[in-house]
């Protein structure tokens, strides 16, 4: 395995949290009293433990850069997100420099999409 850096982001419960991303495609690689790790083909994300946390006040964010990002989204656009009713997904935004959708999970955390070229 070559170095690497993870996102790193709060979860107010790991269940919701693991069900929210299970949700979107992601497996639970890990999970203790404290830590979590989550995976979906390339993509990582880890989760510590943060159960006083509010998700209205929440500024944790993380970017998930994809070369696959018009499917990405339809796919994820195409779920139904009335299971996850405090979550919330945008439509696509052209940005010049950027195309990017976002994802706010279940603990406040934004997730912005970046289409890689």
């Amino acid at each position: 395995m070559q170095d690497y850096i993870s996102a790193n982001l709060p979860a107010i419960d790991f269940d919701h949290t693991r069900k929210f991303y299970a949700f979107l495609g992601f497996q639970c690689d890990y999970q203790s009293a404290q830590w979590m790790i989550l995976s979906k083909d390339s993509l990582l994300v880890e989760f510590f433990h943060h159960p006083n946390l509010n998700p209205k006040e929440s500024w944790f964010s993380a970017c998930l850069r994809t070369h696959v990002l018009p499917d990405l989204f339809h796919y994820w656009q195409g779920l139904d997100w009335a299971q996850f009713p405090e979550a919330k997904i945008t439509e696509i935004q052209y940005l010049g420099e950027i195309d990017m959708f976002c994802v706010v999970d279940p603990n406040g955390s934004l997730i912005r999409c970046i289409q890689l070229d």
